[in-house]
């Protein structure tokens, strides 16, 4: 039987259909494999030269650099350090939306006739709000062929705690979103291991949605939705994927995505600076062993969107927060079969073949400590 599960960070309901799995499949079959599997050389290299010209320094570890075709632009272009072979954010230079600020805002009025397409009257049918910020690229390490499941602990951790720093130095603006599009399945235009760091002088639509959910319900239950659910989901472990001392990742029971996660910290906190030395260390190897399930599962490079969210940089209490990340993987049955969103999931609502609960037990079965690629290594 058909049932509806709600998100109860959105508010979304998603249709889950279990009989559907085992239909039969003569639609579009993709490649989800190279990233991260083959050294190659690209504008993101070590040394290489960008399409605008600048050149890459020969880095040897993370590295952070404005993103050349950004989707936010601020007033000018932010000047950045260099720090431990990453770019910095000089704040004492700001030019991103400070929330407080919104006579600094750096998107575009309603009325600014240099980028008007048209005649659009003022009303209630036509509103436009400016949209100012900055966006980053930050390379994983020089290594084409190293995607996260296939680098170290200690690797990993160094990209933990630039997330940290970025976080904390784009403060200014209101939202800071760090996400990761990981293969070309999910329109990655770069095989090189990267993510990218959008700060936002407004709060995007989605994380309105998580922030308004999390405040009703801890007006509500006077305790964070995020932590009272992670509570709820370890009493019957059904759902969980990995577990560590201070990490938990599980397939949510509302899960859109077929093998999606949700990452949780046991401990409450709403910003990922707030992270501790021993929290740090434990997510690079809890997001080591979840990522090698992923690549074992169909042995490929897993394709995803994954990206964190965490309490907003306005003045409001942040206490409803819970620090989270969500991974969303396209694959459904396969590593060349994938799962689309159109039709009646375009038009009316969500629907998902295999349950929550089937996908986490599959991931469960992954081998998480030894990656595929590495079986037969001596």
């Amino acid at each position: 039987m058909a049932t509806q599960r709600r998100n109860p960070l959105t508010g979304e309901w998603i249709i889950v259909s279990p009989h559907r799995i085992s239909r039969p499949w003569g639609g579009e079959k993709s490649s989800s494999t190279g990233q991260g599997f083959t050294k190659v050389s690209t504008y993101l290299s070590p040394g290489a030269t960008r399409s605008n010209g600048a050149v890459n320094p020969d880095y040897t570890s993370t590295f952070v650099f404005p993103n050349d075709f950004s989707a936010l632009i601020p007033i000018q272009q932010p000047q950045l350090t260099q720090d431990s072979g990453a770019a910095s954010t000089d704040s004492s230079k700001n030019t991103g939306t400070s929330p407080k600020d919104s006579s600094k805002n750096t998107g575009t009025s309603p009325t600014d006739s240099s980028t008007n397409t048209g005649s659009t009257p003022s009303s209630e049918l036509f509103q436009s709000l400016p949209a100012g910020g900055e966006c980053h690229v930050m390379c994983f390490s020089p290594h084409s062929d190293l995607s996260l499941p296939l680098m170290g602990e200690e690797e990993i951790q160094i990209v933990i705690r630039e997330w940290m720093r970025l976080s904390d130095q784009l403060k200014y603006n209101l939202y800071v979103q760090i996400f990761e599009n990981k293969g070309a399945m999910v329109g990655c235009s770069n095989s090189h291991p990267h993510c990218q760091i959008w700060s936002s002088s407004f709060m995007p639509y989605l994380i309105s949605l998580e922030d308004t959910h999390q405040r009703e319900y801890f007006v509500k239950h006077s305790s964070p939705l995020l932590v009272d659910y992670l509570e709820e989901e370890l009493k019957c472990k059904s759902r969980v994927v990995e577990e560590s001392s201070h990490w938990v990742a599980l397939v949510p029971y509302w899960a859109k995505w077929p093998f999606e996660l949700l990452v949780l910290p046991r401990r409450h906190v709403t910003k990922l600076r707030q992270l501790t030395d021993e929290e740090v260390e434990d997510l690079s190897g809890t997001m080591k062993r979840y990522l090698t399930r992923y690549d074992n599962l169909f042995e490929c490079s897993f394709p995803y969107s994954m990206g964190w969210h965490e309490a907003p940089n306005d003045s409001a209490d942040s206490s409803p927060w819970q620090l989270h990340a969500h991974y969303f993987p396209p694959l459904l049955r396969s590593a060349s079969v994938k799962k689309h969103i159109a039709g009646y999931e375009m038009l009316a609502q969500c629907q998902r073949d295999l349950t929550a609960e089937d996908a986490a037990r599959r991931l469960r079965e992954c081998d998480q400590n030894i990656h595929f690629t590495r079986r037969n290594a001596k």
